[in-house]
């Protein structure tokens, strides 16, 4: 057998270790595509449309501020309606989108009634303070600019 012949049998699908790489290659491209197809890499999807909800939402209750409250709600909570803070200021923990302090400052809103990480009572509370406090953020941390 030639050395050409020899390398042409070591690259035959009939070769036992080159069969079973085709066949590993093969099993994990469809489970690669299948897990696709099911859904199972959405995350990201998910995150991007999700961020895209919040601010159109806090779009609707800010109005012309909403550039601000935006940056304040990233700032805050990186866009995360399920933010709490774990240190707690006077018995009270930063909760929410906007990290409003609850129960203290919470249950000063027309939303009390509403759970702290329900992202739209979060954000109609948020602009109550922020109306209340004379259009300004002076209860947040992180400033507008």
């Amino acid at each position: 057998m030639t050395s050409l012949q020899n390398t042409s049998a070591n690259h035959s699908i009939n070769n036992p270790k080159r069969r079973m790489l085709t066949i590993a290659f093969a099993l994990l491209l469809g489970l690669t595509m299948f897990g696709t197809m099911i859904g199972l890499q959405t995350k990201t999807t998910h995150a991007a449309t999700n961020e895209t909800y919040l601010v159109s939402m806090i779009r609707s209750v800010f109005g012309g501020y909403s550039t601000q409250a935006i940056h304040i709600a990233q700032c805050e909570s990186t866009m995360n309606p399920n933010a709490r803070n774990v240190m707690p200021i006077g018995g009270s923990y930063a909760s929410g989108l906007f990290q409003i302090l609850y129960p203290s400052t919470w249950r000063t809103t027309s939303q009390a009634a509403s759970s702290p990480f329900n992202p739209y009572a979060n954000t109609r509370a948020a602009y109550e303070i922020f109306r209340r406090d004379g259009f300004r953020w002076v209860e947040w941390e992180c400033r507008a600019y």
